[in-house]
């Protein structure tokens, strides 16, 4: 079972995790007691004028600084096991229904035009994407969206996402260490909208600096140390220094504004900056054969490297930190023109490497995507990646949907190809689970990504779905007409002639049963032309009779259920032809609402 693996993982992680947090715990305790040590022998060493002793204090300043270095390393790999922590939990969460408790449900991408994501449950509570989503970056998110609501497939791009989805699921340890990095980014990619800010100005050309302001940038603080140093060897009046020191701080006040403005840009990245560093590194030194992979990864070799550049900025980054210490700052500005020094660094950076900036952000965003489509091969015993033909066909072996538990999922076979089936069946017999299962299925191949099912072979068509229909009262709209307009979309769509597939969920059930049948007949016959692959599920078993119209291609199938010792079952297998039971008197019964049959 895949989720001992993870279980065994997460064990491994816990033990480590408990391990640093003594680590973590016994160094802070040294590094107290060395900085009361060395501030103590310091301290006497002045006072007593103790040469030996002040020596002592310098050789435990440098045990402290040595401590503050390895603690920081030691916090850092905490964070790390933390972050794995969290990622081999989701995983683990995924074999139950504990992943219907991820946050991050793309809750977002749902709106009223996209009838797929809504009848297929691509997004929101308890959706695919909700199950799959690894991503954390804004980008990455985005481009999961994209991916899962590809209603125009195309077979080239398919095979590219796929071979890369492929390669991905072999990795692993990669791929649990790249959701591990790209984990420690969320909180700050979640609160903060500046990653798009910083790209653009990135992008943006660098305006000139005033000539003036520029060599005041460079001579000032010359002219303040030249002029602090006359005044100690008493060549100079002192206050020479302290005026130079004073239009410095005149000038850092005058252009604070606009200063602001570009540092805190840069303040906002580098609080995430460590983590992009070791992100672009991992991705920097993976090997990959599949195309898209080595195009992706040529966004962040390109040059010195995405690292390179990113650790050059985290410097820029560090100076510029320092004016956030109101106390330090003042000493800064008034002897460096410091926000101006700091501001022509970030230019001479943003020149280099600026234009290069989105398609690191997009390299991120774009490996999160496929990681997130490969999820299934690592949680899934029952999974295969779809073969993509060029024919109007469905052909599937032991198909599930991928949200039900796998050890309660029931597959079912089914195959079609220029014809329109008709699946009859009882209540809560799995007529509309069926026709989910298709289409979550289709959509899971269009992105790229493995399908649930022993075997999955489908052309490129555009997918249409008429399950979850809504009114709308602003527009008086009723539920009836909703799905007119629904289906009119696909009768249009129709006379294009261009390969569709269509799935109808107990169609026109919003009027009385003799215009639905009439309704349905007409629709089913439009909608069964050589370009159109319709499902359609309905109680009206009239609708079975259409196998006979010689002038469309018809054909049925059912969902059915038993009794045993008076107690109603289902096995959630599709069968050849036309249903002949029915189960709504017994399950007013068994709910209490009628008395007898």
């Amino acid at each position: 079972m895949k989720i001992e693996g993870f279980k065994n993982s997460l064990e491994e992680t816990l033990i480590k995790e408990k391990l640093l947090e003594q680590k973590f715990n016994q160094i802070s305790k040294f590094r107290m007691v060395s900085f009361i040590a060395m501030s103590l022998l310091l301290l006497f060493a002045f006072f007593e004028n103790e040469i030996l002793v002040g020596l002592l204090g310098i050789i435990v300043l440098f045990v402290f600084l040595k401590s503050v270095y390895h603690h920081n390393l030691v916090n850092d790999e905490r964070k790390y096991v933390k972050s794995k922590k969290t990622v081999l939990k989701s995983y683990i969460g995924r074999f139950s229904n504990d992943w219907q408790k991820f946050e991050e449900s793309g809750n977002e991408f749902l709106n009223e035009e996209s009838a797929q994501a809504i009848d297929l449950d691509l997004f929101g509570k308890s959706s695919l994407y909700q199950y799959i989503c690894v991503a954390h970056t804004t980008r990455g998110k985005n481009i999961l969206s994209e991916y899962l609501c590809n209603l125009n497939p195309v077979k080239s791009i398919i095979i590219k996402r796929q071979n890369a989805v492929k390669e991905l699921s072999e990795k692993k340890d990669f791929l649990i260490h790249i959701q591990t990095l790209s984990n420690l980014l969320e909180e700050n990619d979640k609160q903060n909208n500046y990653i798009e800010t910083f790209i653009k100005y990135g992008e943006s050309r660098t305006k000139k600096p005033n000539t003036y302001i520029h060599l005041l940038t460079w001579v000032l603080p010359f002219l303040s140390f030249c002029f602090i140093a006359f005044s100690i060897v008493g060549k100079m009046n002192y206050l020479w220094a302290v005026g130079c020191s004073l239009i410095q701080l005149l000038l850092a006040l005058l252009g604070r504004d606009d200063n602001s403005k570009i540092l805190t840009l840069m303040f906002q990245f580098n609080k995430n900056i460590k983590a992009y560093q070791e992100v672009f590194i991992a991705l920097e030194k993976e090997k990959f054969q599949s195309e898209l992979l080595k195009e992706i990864q040529s966004y962040v070799l390109e040059n010195e490297g995405a690292s390179n550049s990113i650790n050059k900025l985290s410097v820029i980054g560090e100076f510029a930190n320092m004016r956030y210490n109101q106390m330090f700052y003042i000493v800064i500005a008034s002897l460096f023109m410091w926000d101006y020094q700091c501001v022509e660094s970030f230019d001479r950076w943003k020149n280099i490497y600026g234009s290069q900036i989105r398609n690191w952000i997009e390299s991120i965003g774009q490996f999160e995507a496929l990681i997130s489509l490969s999820v299934l091969c690592s949680v899934k015993e029952n999974y295969n990646f779809p073969i993509i033909t060029e024919d109007e066909i469905i052909k599937v072996k032991k198909i599930v949907h991928p949200l039900i538990e796998e050890k309660k999922a029931v597959a079912n076979n089914f195959e079609m190809s220029n014809k329109t089936c008709i699946i009859t069946g009882s209540n809560m017999s799995g007529k509309t689970t069926f026709l989910r299962s298709i289409g979550v299925n289709l959509m899971l191949a269009y992105a790229g990504g493995p399908v649930c099912a022993e075997y999955f072979e489908t052309g490129c068509m555009k997918l249409f779905t008429s399950m979850r229909i809504q009114d709308d009262v602003s527009k008086e709209i009723s539920t009836f007409y909703a799905e007119i307009l629904r289906i009119k979309s696909m009768v249009l769509y129709s006379l294009e002639k261009k390969p569709m597939i269509v799935l109808i969920d107990e169609i026109f059930k919003g009027t009385n049963s003799a215009d639905r049948i009439i309704g349905a007949r007409e629709i089913i016959r439009k909608l069964s032309e050589q370009w159109i692959l319709s499902i359609v599920s309905t109680h009206d078993f009239e609708l079975c009779d259409l196998e006979y119209d010689k002038l469309i291609n018809v054909t049925n199938y059912h969902f059915s259920e038993y009794y045993l010792d008076d107690n109603i079952y289902f096995d959630y297998t599709m069968k050849d032809g036309r249903c002949v039971t029915t189960n709504a008197k017994y399950l007013l019964r068994m709910a209490g609402l009628l008395d007898d049959l």
